[in-house]
C-alpha cells in the first residue's frame, strides 16, 4: 500500500470543499425555512386581533378587493356592534376576554371564516357572500342576532347582551370599498338610533344621513358665529277667562341655502354634539331679557316658559346659570317656568329632585312637558316639586271625538288636581277640543286656536291690545279671545 496515496486522498482539498459547501447550503436552507415560518407566524399575529383571534381590518380590505375582481360579484357587507348591555360590563377585564372569545365563536358558526375584527374591539365586519338581495341579508342578520343574544357559558353565565347590525349590499361596479363600508356604517347608526337589531342601507337613508351631517356642520357654525341665524318666537298661554298669562319661548333657525329648519330637526342633533348647552343658554337669557322689557312696560304678571333639554338639565351648574340670568336682569324667579320632559327627570331621578328643589327655592316654577308619553308613576310624581302638568298634543289631537283619549285626558286632569297641580293643554286647534278641556277643568290652553308662535313684536301687540286676534283664513283660527292681560 502506498501510504502517500492514502494520505493524499484524505487531504484532497476539493473533496473537503464540496462537503463543506453542502453542509453550509443545508444549514442556510434550514435557516431560511425557519425564518419563513417565523415570518408567517409574525404576519398571522400582526393580522389577528389578540382578543378574538379574528383577522383584522386590512385583511378584510384585501379580501374585498379580491372579490370585486369577479365580473359577477354580488355580496353584502355587515358591520356588527355589541349593544349597550355589553357596554355596561366591558370593563370587567377577565370576563370581557371570555365574552369576546365566545361571541367570536358564535359569529364564526353562522358566517364561517367571513368574520373580521373592526378597529373597535366591540365591532365586527362580516362578508355576506350569499347576500345578493335584502331577503337573504335579513335571514342572515336574524340568525346572527339570535346567536349573539344567547346567554353565555361559565364563568360568565350570568351575562347576555345583543347587537346592532348595519348592512350594505354590493352590486358589481356600483360602489367602492370605502362607500360600501360607509353605507353599512350609516345603516348601523340607524339601527342603534331606532334600537332595532339590524338595518339595511337604502339611498333614502343615505340622503337623510348626509342631510343630518350637513345640518350638524351648519348648526355648529351658526352657534359659533353668534346666533345671528336664530330667533325666538312666543306662543301665548291663555287662561279660562281668555287672558294671556304667559308664553312659551320657541327657537327657530333659518340657515342660508337650507330654508327654515324646525327645532325637531336640529335640537336632537344639538344634543348629540353638545351645542345644546350654548343654544339653551342663549334661549334662556334672551327670552328672560325680553320678558324684563315687557315687565318694564307694565306687564309684571307675565311669565315665560323655557324648554330645558335633558343634557342641559344634567349640567352640574344649571341652577347657578338660571339664577345668575334672573339676578342679572333683576327678575323674580316666579316669572320663569322651566319645562322638563319625564325622560330628563328619570335619567338620574334623585339628582333631578334635588336640582328641582333648588330651583323652586328661588321661586322658579317647573312644568312636566309632554305628560302621559313617558313613564312617571303616580307615587313618584308625588315626590316631584312641580307646578304644572303639560298634556301632550297626541292626546289633544282628537280629544273632542275619541272616547279613549277623553278618558286619558280626564284622568290626567283629575290626578293633577288631586296633587294640587295646574294643567296646560298644548296643540289646541278646534273649539270642540277647547270646550272639552274647559269642561274637565284644564286651567290653561296653548295652540293655534288662539295663536301660532309669533315674533316678539306681534306678541307685544297682543299685550297692548289685551287680546289674541286670530289671523284670517288660517287653519285653527277662532274669533275667540278678547280678554285682558294678566
Amino acid at each position: 500500500m502506498n501510504y502517500n496515496d492514502v494520505t493524499h486522498q484524505e487531504q484532497d482539498p476539493s473533496v473537503l470543499l464540496d462537503t463543506a459547501e453542502e453542509t453550509e447550503v443545508d444549514a442556510l436552507r434550514k435557516q431560511l425555512a425557519a425564518l419563513e415560518e417565523k415570518n408567517k407566524e409574525l404576519e398571522n399575529l400582526l393580522n389577528q386581533n389578540p382578543y378574538t383571534g379574528l383577522p383584522i381590518r386590512r385583511v378584510f380590505d384585501r379580501e374585498y378587493e379580491r372579490l370585486i375582481q369577479r365580473s359577477d360579484a354580488t355580496f353584502g357587507v355587515a358591520i356588527l356592534r355589541l349593544d349597550a348591555a355589553y357596554e355596561r360590563i366591558k370593563n370587567t377585564r377577565d370576563r370581557n376576554k371570555i365574552l369576546l372569545f365566545q361571541t367570536t365563536r358564535r359569529l364564526l358558526s353562522v358566517a364561517g371564516n367571513n368574520v373580521y375584527q373592526s378597529d373597535r374591539v366591540d365591532e365586527f365586519i362580516l362578508l355576506l357572500h350569499a347576500s345578493s338581495n335584502g331577503d337573504v341579508a335579513h335571514q342572515i342578520a336574524a340568525e346572527i342576532t339570535e346567536v349573539v343574544a344567547e346567554r353565555h357559558e361559565g364563568p360568565a353565565n350570568d351575562i347576555s347582551f345583543g347587537c346592532h347590525i348595519g348592512i350594505a349590499l354590493y352590486e358589481n361596479g356600483s360602489t367602492d370599498r370605502a362607500e360600501v363600508i360607509g353605507n353599512a356604517d350609516i345603516a348601523l347608526e340607524e339601527a342603534v338610533r331606532t334600537r332595532s337589531s339590524w338595518h339595511i342601507y337604502t339611498p333614502e337613508l343615505g340622503a337623510g344621513y348626509r342631510r343630518k351631517m350637513l345640518i350638524e356642520k351648519m348648526l355648529t357654525g351658526a352657534v359659533r358665529s353668534g346666533f345671528e341665524q336664530f330667533r325666538i318666537l312666543y306662543q301665548p298661554f291663555v287662561d279660562r277667562d281668555g287672558r294671556i298669562c304667559g308664553s312659551e319661548a320657541l327657537i327657530r333657525w333659518n340657515p342660508p341655502d337650507l330654508g327654515s329648519i324646525g327645532p325637531g330637526a336640529f335640537i336632537p342633533i344639538a344634543e348629540e354634539t353638545g351645542d345644546i348647552r350654548f343654544i339653551g343658554q342663549w334661549i334662556l337669557y334672551n327670552s328672560c331679557r325680553r320678558l324684563a322689557q315687557w315687565h318694564a312696560q307694565g306687564y309684571t304678571n307675565l311669565y315665560v316658559s323655557v324648554n330645558v333639554a335633558p343634557t342641559q338639565f344634567a349640567q352640574d351648574d344649571l341652577v347657578e346659570r338660571v339664577v345668575g340670568i334672573l339676578d342679572s336682569l333683576k327678575l323674580p324667579g316666579s316669572c320663569l317656568k322651566l319645562e322638563l320632559t319625564e325622560g330628563a327627570i328619570m335619567v338620574k331621578p334623585e339628582e333631578a329632585v334635588t336640582k328641582m328643589h333648588a330651583l323652586r327655592e328661588r321661586g322658579i316654577r317647573i312644568s312636566v312637558d309632554d305628560f302621559g308619553t313617558g313613564y312617571s308613576s303616580l307615587s313618584y310624581l308625588q315626590r316631584l316639586p312641580i307646578d304644572t302638568l303639560k298634556i301632550d298634543r297626541s292626546f289633544i289631537d282628537d280629544v273632542d271625538t275619541n272616547p279613549e283619549n277623553q278618558e286619558i285626558v280626564r284622568a290626567i286632569i283629575s290626578m293633577a288636581h288631586n296633587l294640587h297641580l295646574e294643567t296646560l293643554a298644548e296643540g289646541v286647534e278646534r273649539e270642540g277640543q277647547l270646550q272639552f278641556l274647559w269642561n274637565e277643568g284644564c286651567e290653561f290652553i296653548q295652540g293655534f286656536y288662539f295663536s301660532k308662535p309669533v315674533s316678539e313684536h306681534t306678541f307685544t301687540n297682543y299685550l297692548r291690545s289685551g287680546s289674541v286676534l286670530p289671523q284670517p283664513n288660517t287653519p285653527g283660527d277662532s274669533p275667540m279671545l278678547a280678554g285682558p292681560v294678566l
